[in-house]
């Protein structure tokens, strides 16, 4: 029985593998009405500086370039967007409390151009006809958000934001947002990735003696195949448990 589980457990670490393999690519997260993350994925965000949006006058038009980006590089908007403020001249509230630049577009749909070397961005968006309005946004990749609902209401909290991430070092160029029955609608909030959040360790996750040595040669010295096994069988043996990067997310384990 106990060589059946140890089984088991090899297999789903390969189906896990075999799984991350297949899905690698880009990831959207929908971020629902909470305030900007942290973090996107494996990447820390960093937040547009809202100086220079706010600078802009109210009511400019014709805007084809959103200041502010903490990386090299600029935000680009086509067709062209007219700039408003949350909780003053746009007219609904803003979900959390946000009270800054908001950038209004009469159309249909708009494709944001982003920051050279972009892995991570997100921005939040509400719809300018009062009810629930359906949104898309889609990355240059193909990866799409699918429908996303998000309300607008002029006493209630509106605005949803949308995440994508890169899952395998690629790079995000365009994201396509789409809301056509929302009578134009209105982007802000945006955040691009500054660095990937430091990475999980042996050492980091708490592990020390006997148990540090045997998780850097299965999580950190490269070993595959009959070697790799052989270690993981040594391990559930001793432990009776998973080391940090079998686990589900590759999240930290306890020393012992």
């Amino acid at each position: 029985m106990q060589t059946r589980r140890l089984s088991l457990a090899i297999s789903a670490l390969a189906l896990a593998a075999a799984s991350f393999a297949a899905n690698a690519g880009i990831t959207f997260t929908n971020l629902g009405t909470a305030a900007p993350p942290a973090t996107v994925g494996p990447y820390l965000m960093t937040p547009f500086d809202t100086t220079p949006q706010a600078a802009i006058d109210d009511y400019t038009s014709g805007i084809i370039n959103i200041p502010g980006s903490p990386i090299p590089g600029t935000l680009g908007v086509n067709p062209g967007v007219q700039k408003f403020t949350a909780q003053d001249t746009w007219g609904s509230p803003w979900a959390h409390g946000y009270a800054g630049p908001v950038f209004y577009s009469t159309q249909q749909q708009i494709t944001l151009t982003l920051p050279a070397n972009t892995h991570a961005f997100y921005f939040y968006t509400q719809g300018n006809y009062s009810g629930t309005n359906t949104f898309t946004a889609t990355t240059d990749s193909g990866a799409s958000s699918g429908p996303v609902s998000v309300l607008t209401d002029p006493e209630v909290d509106g605005s949803v934001g949308f995440a994508f991430n890169a899952t395998a070092g690629e790079t995000l160029a365009t994201i396509t947002i789409s809301a056509p029955a929302a009578a134009g609608f209105a982007v802000a909030e945006f955040g691009v990735d500054t660095g990937l959040v430091p990475t999980t360790t042996c050492a980091s996750s708490g592990y020390t003696g006997t148990q540090l040595l045997w998780c850097q040669k299965i999580c950190e010295s490269g070993l595959t195949g009959k070697a790799l096994d052989d270690w993981i069988h040594r391990w559930i043996r001793q432990f009776r448990q998973l080391p940090y990067c079998a686990l589900p997310g590759g999240g930290g384990g306890g020393g012992g």
